[in-house]
């Protein structure tokens, strides 16, 4: 990160500079406008790697929380027919259903038949490593069963269960939110273009402008520029609000 900004900011400076004396802009302004615009660069160039992980992370563990239910239910058959928790996740890296967990689950596998390591040290580690905290809570309990001895099956019906009514309840509040959501975009996307397009044309009627800008300039700047803006903040919000299946 350090390094990329680093060019960043070099590149950016170069080139600013040069376009500055092409264009015989005084020195002086140049140097301060070249400097502006290479720490602007370097900080994106910053930010956005900096930002990436977490998002890929964030985007890792929704889907991950998406998929548990289910996990949580496969495991529980299999922990009913007697089956080591080294298999299950031997069981679980395989299936092309639920492939975050089967990332997840593939770790835990490599860890214990590549690098040696018992299924406890291996369980133990893949909580730090996971992105989700659900996941972790299920490796944390399982970790806890095997080593009092306890019911594992049982556990696992509990999680089960309990994840399934977090389903519920979060499917109502995604409902919920779609329909506040919808109210959102009418009024930005419906109703606010309406009203300016309404009062511009008044506008154009009784003559005159705005700020120095003719009507047509500014119905131009809403139809091409902001309702574009606009619907594009409405995607990405609707985007992370939803997840894949």
């Amino acid at each position: 990160m350090v390094l990329l900004s680093a060019v960043s900011f070099a590149v950016g400076l170069s080139v600013t500079l040069t376009v500055a004396l092409v264009y015989a802009i005084p020195m002086l302004l140049a140097i301060l406008f070249a400097f502006g615009a290479s720490i602007l660069s370097g900080a994106l160039v910053f930010g956005v790697l900096y930002g990436v992980p977490g998002f890929l992370a964030t985007s890792r563990r929704k889907r991950m929380d998406l998929e548990l239910p289910y996990v949580a239910s496969h495991m529980s058959i299999l922990a009913a027919t007697g089956m080591p928790p080294a298999r299950m996740f031997k069981l679980l890296e395989d299936s092309p259903t639920t492939p975050q967990v089967a990332s997840e689950a593939n770790e835990i596998v490599r860890d214990v038949e590549i690098l040696g390591s018992d299924i406890i040290t291996a369980l133990e580690a893949e909580r730090e490593r996971s992105p989700s905290g659900v996941f972790a809570e299920i490796l944390e309990g399982l970790v806890a069963t095997i080593r009092s001895g306890g019911n594992m099956k049982g556990y696992l019906l509990d999680m089960t269960r309990a994840m399934m009514d977090l389903r519920r309840v979060a499917s109502k509040q995604l409902v919920e939110s779609l329909a506040t959501f919808a109210e959102i975009y009418v009024t930005l996307l419906v109703v606010f273009p309406l009203l300016i397009i309404v009062m511009f044309s008044v506008m154009a009627l009784i003559g005159g402008g705005l700020g120095g800008f003719s009507v047509t300039t500014m119905m131009m700047l809403v139809t091409y520029g902001i309702i574009p803006l606009c619907a594009s903040v409405v995607i990405v919000m609707l985007d992370s609000m939803l997840v894949e299946d």
